[in-house]
C-alpha cells in the first residue's frame, strides 16, 4: 500500500482549497448582475435573471436564496421558503440562509389557517435556532428569536426568559443593539419606566446612535408628551442632520404643538434630504388640512401622496384622500370636497372621519 508524503498532500490539500475558494468566489461574480439588480429594487428583472442562471446551476446555494428573497419582498413567503430551503440544503452551514427560512416560515404563520401555525412557528424557531448555532454572532437571529420568543405561547417554544437570555448574549456582543432588545422586551413585558431609562442610558452613553432615539421620541409622541419629542429631535439632529425622517418627525411634534411654521420647515428639509419621502408630503396636506393655513402647497402635496397607489394601501390612501377633502373645503370647493371624502369611503368603507365629514352635507 503506498501513502502519499506529508509535503504531497499539503500540497494536494492547497490546491483543493484554492479551486473550492475561487469556485465560491466565481459563483458570487457571476450572479453579481443579478443581486445589484435586487438590490436596486429592480425584483422581476432579477427573478428572471436567476431563474435563467439557475438552469445551468441548479446547486448554486446563493442564487437559491436570492429567488427567494425576490419572493419574499412581494410578499410570497411560501415560495421565498421553498427558495429558501433549497439554498440551505445546499449550504447546510450558512447561517443567512436559515435565518431568512425563519423568517418566511413565520411570516406566513401570520396569515396560516390556525391549524398550520403551530407547524410553520415551530419551523421558523427552528431555523433562528440554527443559524444562531451556526454563527452565534449573528445579532439579526438573536434579535429574531427575541421576538419569536416574546410572542410564541410556552407549547411552541416561546418565553420570557429564553428572550432575556437571548438579550444578555447580544449585550456582550454589541452594547447598542444589547440594549435595544432589552428596551423591547421591557415594553413588551410592560415595564414602561425601565425601557425609557434604558433608552435614555444609551443615548446619554452612546450620543451618536440613532436606534434609541426613534424608540424615546415614539414613546414621547404617543404619550403626548410633544415638547419632550421636540427638544430630543432636536438632540439627534446635532448627533446627524442628514437623515431626513428626523426632520419629519420633529415636524410632527411641532405641528401637535400648533408650531406649523417650524413644521413646514422641517417638512421641506426632510424632502430636499429624500425627494421620494412621501411621509413628508402626507404631513404637509395634513398641517393643512388642519390648520386651514398654506392650502396650495398642502393640496399639492396631498395629491402627490394620493398618487403613490404603489406605495401605499387603500386603507392610507383613503386618510390622503380625507385630507384632500378637508384642504378642499376650506378652499370652499364644496363638490369637490364631497367627491374626495366618497372616495375615501370608497377606499376604506369604515373610514369614521370621512363618514362624519359627509354628514355635514346632507
Amino acid at each position: 500500500m503506498r501513502y502519499i508524503s506529508t509535503n504531497l498532500f499539503k500540497k494536494i490539500s492547497f490546491l483543493f482549497l484554492t479551486v473550492l475558494f475561487t469556485s465560491v468566489a466565481y459563483a458570487q461574480s457571476n450572479i453579481r448582475k443579478g443581486i445589484t439588480l435586487f438590490e436596486e429594487g429592480k425584483i422581476e428583472e432579477a427573478r428572471s435573471f436567476f431563474k435563467t442562471h439557475l438552469k445551468s446551476n441548479k446547486k448554486d446555494a446563493e442564487a437559491n436564496f436570492y429567488m427567494g428573497r425576490t419572493h419574499f419582498d412581494e410578499d410570497e413567503f411560501g415560495e421565498a421558503a421553498d427558495w429558501f430551503e433549497k439554498a440551505a440544503d445546499y449550504d447546510e452551514g450558512n447561517s443567512k440562509y436559515h435565518m431568512w427560512l425563519g423568517h418566511a416560515y413565520g411570516s406566513r404563520a401570520q396569515n396560516a389557517p390556525t391549524i398550520k401555525q403551530p407547524f410553520l412557528a415551530r419551523n421558523s424557531r427552528k431555523n433562528y435556532e440554527r443559524s444562531v448555532e451556526l454563527a452565534p454572532k449573528n445579532i439579526e437571529a438573536r434579535e429574531s428569536l427575541i421576538e419569536y420568543y416574546l410572542q410564541a405561547p410556552g407549547f411552541l417554544g416561546g418565553g420570557v426568559d429564553k428572550a432575556e437570555n437571548q438579550a444578555n448574549e447580544i449585550e456582550k456582543l454589541d452594547p447598542i443593539a444589547g440594549g435595544m432588545v432589552w428596551g423591547r422586551i421591557y415594553t413588551y413585558t410592560d415595564q414602561v419606566e425601565l425601557a425609557h431609562e434604558t433608552y435614555s442610558n444609551l443615548i446619554k452613553n452612546h450620543p451618536d446612535a440613532m436606534p434609541p432615539y426613534y424608540m424615546l421620541n415614539t414613546y414621547y409622541y404617543n404619550e403626548g408628551e410633544f415638547e419632550s419629542a421636540v427638544q430630543l429631535t432636536t438632540s439627534q439632529l446635532a448627533q446627524n442632520d442628514t437623515i431626513p425622517i428626523i426632520y419629519v418627525n420633529r415636524g410632527n411634534s411641532l405641528q401637535q404643538l400648533e408650531r406649523f411654521d417650524e413644521a413646514v420647515d422641517d417638512y421641506i428639509k426632510a424632502l430636499s434630504l429624500d425627494s421620494t419621502l412621501y411621509t413628508a408630503h402626507y404631513q404637509i396636506g395634513r398641517l393643512a388640512a388642519v390648520s386651514g393655513t398654506r392650502l396650495e402647497m398642502g393640496e399639492e402635496s396631498i395629491r402627490k401622496f394620493n398618487s403613490k397607489t404603489d406605495i401605499y394601501n387603500n386603507a392610507t390612501l383613503a386618510w390622503g384622500y380625507y385630507r384632500l377633502g378637508a384642504i378642499l373645503e376650506h378652499k370652499k370647493e364644496i363638490e369637490l370636497a364631497k367627491s374626495s371624502y366618497e372616495f375615501a369611503l370608497k377606499l376604506d368603507k369604515d373610514h369614521e372621519e370621512a363618514k362624519k365629514a359627509l354628514s355635514k352635507f346632507n
